[in-house]
């Protein structure tokens, strides 16, 4: 990548992270980075495309953390849930470390899920893996490995929203668990 536009997407990241994304404006990226506005504009056609590259850019660093994670674990069961785990702390940093974006987050969550398309596979095609792996070692007895990842999944999302809301009392890690808890223990019981 060039060496200006690397730049431009790291300064823009910290004012991101400091005055939010509607307060930043372009003017602000470009005196930061000592470039005429016309210039960042030579990189990157909008306010949106800088941030969009700025999420792209976090979830590569996310999903090699994921990645490192799940081989960490041995067994399929510690496998998932160092991916659930690993996800969780890190988008609980991330609310830490963006407040201001977070307070934004609901103003722009049609735009971050668009950029976040690409993870959303990567994460399906890591659970679906798990899964298959899983079944290899005799380790799950899973009918239809699609099904089970995509509701794994859209569980796994279902966790990240108090995050962004500020709920209060929220314990991700916790809640995590106990969802990874019935998902491979159930809730009879037997």
């Amino acid at each position: 990548m060039d060496d200006k536009k690397e730049r431009i997407i790291i300064i823009a990241e910290q004012l991101f992270m400091q005055y939010g994304f509607l307060k930043t404006t372009m003017e602000d990226i470009a005196k930061k980075v000592h470039m005429g506005k016309s210039s960042v504009y030579y990189y990157f056609k909008s306010k949106d495309d800088i941030f969009a590259e700025v999420i792209r850019r976090d979830t590569q660093i996310f999903q090699q953390k994921l990645n490192d994670a799940i081989y960490a674990a041995n067994t399929p069961e510690d496998k998932i849930r160092a991916y659930v785990i690993t996800r969780m702390t890190h988008l609980q940093d991330l609310s830490k470390f963006y407040s201001t974006l977070t307070d934004e987050y609901l103003d722009h969550y049609l735009f971050v899920e668009e950029v976040r398309k690409d993870f959303y596979e990567y994460e399906s095609t890591v659970i679906k893996n798990l899964l298959e792996d899983g079944i290899k070692q005799n380790f799950f007895d899973v009918d239809d490995v699609v099904t089970i990842s995509r509701m794994i999944s859209i569980a796994i999302k279902g966790l990240e929203f108090p995050l962004f809301v500020e709920a209060k009392d929220y314990d991700p890690i916790k809640e995590s668990n106990d969802m990874l808890n019935v998902i491979f223990n159930g809730i009879t019981n037997n």
